[in-house]
């Protein structure tokens, strides 16, 4: 019942948190360093695979209240109830994931392969999106921006932090920037996204 009561409360504030969230920016109560591997197969894109590293703080938080036996490892049932607890109503905020193909928005309806892990002090979720765009001979663009609009959560990418799988397979080329593709807030806000361009190899 006491750990019932944790995953209540911790749910009932992260609740509070997004429902009080104005237009401008707050201050952060979680920070995240995250890593991106955009990934691609013989089609073309297939997704990209998101790493996500919590600060201590919080990361002592989801270990007290879901790793029931304490032995700084996440079981198969703990990493369902980290999923369900701790995760899931992230797809309210499309998982603080903005992507655009070829200038169209694109919905991130839902992600797989989700797993969490104890890592020293720090909780790391794995987890990926699925954003099938398939290769031509013409030249495709993505764009991929992770943030939470309201800053309650601070996202920053880590060093070395951007890769690419299957290359074999497409011509690619990938920046980490800021343009008019995420503008916000008449344009006081550009944060940096990761962009990639990819045709067929020749």
């Amino acid at each position: 019942m006491h750990r019932l009561r944790w995953i209540s409360l911790f749910l009932a504030v992260t609740t509070l948190l997004f429902m009080t969230a104005q237009p401008a920016r707050a201050h952060p109560h979680v920070w995240v360093d995250y890593a991106i591997e955009a990934r691609f197969d013989a089609t073309g894109l297939v997704g990209f695979h998101h790493r996500w590293t919590f600060d201590e703080m919080f990361s002592s938080q989801i270990m007290e209240m879901f790793d029931a036996d304490g032995d700084g490892v996440f079981s198969d049932e703990e990493i369902n109830e980290v999923r369900q607890g701790a995760f899931e109503y992230l797809s309210e905020y499309d998982y603080f994931i903005q992507i655009k193909v070829n200038g169209s928005s694109f919905h991130v309806a839902a992600v797989t392969d989700f797993r969490a892990v104890i890592q020293g002090h720090r909780v790391v979720y794995d987890f990926f999106v699925p954003c099938a765009v398939p290769a031509s001979i013409e030249p495709k663009t993505v764009h991929l921006l992770v943030a939470d609009m309201e800053y309650f959560v601070d996202l920053g990418l880590k060093k070395d932090g951007l890769s690419i799988s299957g290359q074999e397979h497409v011509t690619v080329r990938s920046t980490f920037h800021s343009s008019e593709v995420f503008s916000f807030w008449g344009g006081a806000w550009e944060p940096r996204h990761l962009t990639i361009e990819f045709q067929k190899s020749s």
